[in-house]
């Protein structure tokens, strides 16, 4: 269990005693959070909520990701939605577009917390192009380059900021004679390399699809991106590899990887480390002891930058849902708003640490956001932690473009064409310029199949 304010943890036992003795306007609040682990908590805030709003009774319903479109839609046609979701941004945005949200009472949440408390690109990413808001930012997680700051030092290179740095220091770095390899990109047909080249892609303009609907993604942006990418995998440790290549970084045999800061914990976490440290994923690593060193030696950077500047991750929101009630619309608020105090985020936030960070810019600051039950934020200095939180002002994506989502982007997500597009690359069933090409017609075809 996250680690409360005092405050708040006798707010809970007060709520606990005087649970039957209101009679209160409901709050139903759906959230894609359904481990039961973090369903204790999300209720335990509910709770908290209530004490001090002791006219409205929260009611929490875990809902599965895959499932909230379908019962948000359900439930819009059966004239019973929820006030309140919590989920990915671009369902937000989705069902902003369907009419169901309460763009204004979300831009009211946001000018109570503070418009210029948020990161921008969190903003930009639940915001409509005429700037209304589908939903309020909340938390997520960001992706960037975790390095060897110890080797670059020692060789003299920059952070790998921007695409002629990251390829100057895996060709410097490269050390396969020594077990040693400059950098980790995905090198299989699987989200990971997706997620990747899209980092990259975004950082040099690539478009998959329109805000009107037309496939643009055969362009030089993307092939010269493809080139890129399959430049680096040269200095990739061998074999395909996945998210589960972070081993040779945990056990001191990579300079570079592409990952999410859900890694942060193993780094500093020696149980959460322990089924990367083991010899059982690779047959070239024969397991290592956990390096409590690591994290200091450790830099990251979240700003990649080739034409422009990008940022890539997920984005979790809450979003208040036009429900015709004036007064569950206002107990809502009220509510969203308690999820943004102080304490109440940060025990949202210590759910899953690196996985939920902050949109705030100022929470970095709060020395409670540093007390989660690990200890996994007190190993991380300040500095440290905003240099993570940067890729939250630049995010990109292919599924929102220009104020508008994109649905078509989810779409060819799910058929893997970037991912197989990487692999006929890196095998040499295709150039680069063919792969791209290919891409793009099967793109075409995905969308025309829907039609």
């Amino acid at each position: 269990m996250p680690r409360i304010l005092p405050a708040l943890l006798a707010a809970v036992v007060l709520a606990l005693c005087a649970a039957g003795a209101r009679a209160a306007v409901p709050v139903t609040f759906w959230t894609t959070e359904v481990s039961p682990d973090r369903q204790a908590v999300i209720g335990y805030l509910a709770q908290a909520f209530m004490v001090f709003n002791p006219d409205v009774e929260v009611r929490v319903v875990g809902v599965e990701e895959n499932d909230m479109a379908r019962a948000m839609a359900q439930a819009q046609a059966e004239g019973l939605p929820p006030d309140v979701v919590g989920c990915a941004s671009n369902l937000v945005v989705a069902f902003s577009n369907q009419g169901w949200m309460d763009e204004a009472g979300n831009a009211r949440v946001i000018d109570a917390v503070g418009r210029d408390r948020f990161f921008a690109g969190t903003l930009r990413r639940v915001s409509m192009s005429d700037g209304k808001p589908c939903g309020i930012p909340f938390n997520g997680w960001v992706q960037g380059i975790w390095y060897r700051k110890d080797w670059f030092e020692a060789a003299g290179l920059a952070p790998p900021d921007t695409w002629e740095r990251i390829l100057k220091a895996a060709k410097t770095l490269n050390d396969p004679a020594n077990g040693r390899y400059g950098i980790l990109v995905g090198t299989r047909n699987d989200a990971y390399a997706e997620q990747v080249f899209t980092h990259l892609a975004k950082s040099a303009g690539v478009r998959e699809v329109s805000p009107e609907g037309k496939v643009v993604f055969d362009s030089p942006a993307a092939v010269r991106t493809l080139k890129f990418y399959a430049e680096l995998a040269r200095y990739t440790p061998p074999g395909p590899q996945w998210w589960r290549g972070r081993d040779y970084y945990l056990q001191g045999r990579l300079a570079m990887m592409f990952y999410s800061s859900f890694i942060m914990d193993d780094f500093v976490v020696p149980s959460v480390a322990a089924d990367s440290l083991t010899g059982d994923n690779f047959e070239d690593l024969s397991g290592a002891p956990f390096d409590y060193e690591l994290p200091d030696r450790t830099g990251m950077v979240a700003i990649l930058t080739g034409t422009r500047k990008a940022g890539f991750g997920v984005l979790h929101a809450l979003g208040l849902v036009k429900t015709g009630d004036a007064a569950r619309s206002e107990a809502a608020r009220r509510f969203v708003r308690f999820l943004f105090r102080e304490d109440a985020y940060v025990t949202w936030l210590h759910m899953v640490p690196g996985g939920m960070l902050p949109v705030l810019r100022d929470i970095v600051a709060h020395p409670t956001f540093y007390c989660d039950v690990q200890g996994i934020f007190h190993k991380y200095r300040r500095e440290r932690v905003e240099a993570i939180l940067a890729g939250f002002d630049s995010l990109k994506s292919f599924e929102f473009e220009d104020g508008r989502l994109i649905p078509q982007a989810a779409r060819i997500s799910a058929a893997g064409v970037i991912g197989r597009m990487i692999v006929d690359t890196l095998d040499g069933r295709s150039t680069p310029e063919g792969a791209v090409r290919e891409a793009a017609e099967r793109m075409r075809e995905i969308l025309e199949e829907r039609r």
